[in-house]
């Protein structure tokens, strides 16, 4: 393939195609170049994807995790394929990690966390301070390397009719002086949040530990699961396990109440696929009443306190 294409590095866990990929194929496909997978063999999962082709290297999953050895990889690729215009990465630790080892070596741009593009303009989008500024940038050199924010662009993944071409990249030989050794699982919990279909989260925004016990008795009322975002883990209101976002569980219930949650992007990305999201906040200028099908701006623990009144009554 001669140059002038986008390289999507895929992200693997356990031999399995991770769904946070459909966002840098959406990117891929909306940036309007054909779009090259890149990926470990014996990953399963790609080939009803609309993608122009696969590319797959002689590695095992560690060693393709591993930034040294996608370096190399890299360089093989630009050799045999053409140097791409823009290689995509999931924003994730070992893509974030990967992206910057990269662009490094190839003395290449780097933006992180893309989560929006303009065609019109070619402009990528991404934000600070919880989603309240936006920043602009504009690539002017290839290959330009970027990672993208889960829950972004998968909405442009379309299904193929026929397979991908499938290319091999080669044999890559694992970087001495570093060593993927194990997945370490966190130990399960008694309440598993991905699997409920209503969720009433709450954040630091409650006020104290002290009002938990009171959500804990609406969530029984209104048969929902209690949730949480990352600043009431931290404070130790609930345990780990109840924890929405990116470093926490992502979930996608039939409907997500959120109570005193702002919106930080690494909330929205765990749970802005619900079918209906519900916000309360105080603050009417609360980044989550983007994403939010209904909001209310109240003082959540008065409000709480007349839905338990009023569940319990009905």
């Amino acid at each position: 393939m001669s140059a002038g294409y986008v390289l999507v590095v895929a992200e693997v866990r356990r031999g399995l195609f991770e769904e946070r990929n459909l966002d840098t194929i959406g990117l891929g496909r909306e940036l309007g170049l054909p779009v090259s997978l890149l990926l470990p063999e014996n990953v399963n999962g790609v080939d009803e994807l609309l993608l122009d082709r696969v590319l797959k290297v002689s590695a095992d999953e560690g060693t393709f995790l591993n930034p040294l050895v996608m370096v190399s990889i890299l360089v093989k690729v630009f050799e045999s394929q053409g140097q791409p215009d823009f290689v995509l990465f999931t924003h994730s630790s070992s893509g974030a990690e990967c992206a910057a080892y990269a662009a490094g070596h190839f003395s290449a741009p780097l933006v992180t966390d893309v989560s929006g593009f303009d065609q019109s303009t070619g402009t990528f989008f991404k934000s600070y301070y919880s989603d309240k500024v936006f920043a602009q940038f504009k690539s002017t050199s290839s290959p330009t390397f970027l990672t993208v924010r889960s829950g972004s662009f998968r909405e442009n993944v379309t299904r193929n009719q026929a397979a991908p071409a499938v290319e091999s990249v080669g044999d890559i030989a694992p970087a001495e002086g570093r060593t993927f050794l194990e997945y370490v699982e966190e130990a399960g919990g008694a309440v598993d949040i991905t699997k409920a279909e209503f969720l009433l989260s709450v954040g630091r925004g409650i006020g104290s530990k002290d009002e938990i016990p009171r959500y804990e008795e609406l969530a029984r009322a209104m048969r929902a699961v209690l949730s949480c975002s990352r600043p009431v883990v931290d404070k130790l209101w609930l345990p780990k396990e109840r924890q929405v976002g990116t470093s926490g569980k992502t979930v996608k219930p039939k409907v997500y109440l959120a109570m005193a949650i702002s919106g930080a992007f690494q909330h929205i990305a765990g749970m802005k696929d619900a079918d209906c999201i519900i916000a309360i906040n105080k603050d009417p200028e609360a980044p989550i009443f983007q994403y939010a099908h209904f909001g209310i701006v109240a003082d959540v623990n008065k409000l709480r306190d007349k839905l338990i009144e009023t569940v319990k009554g009905s």
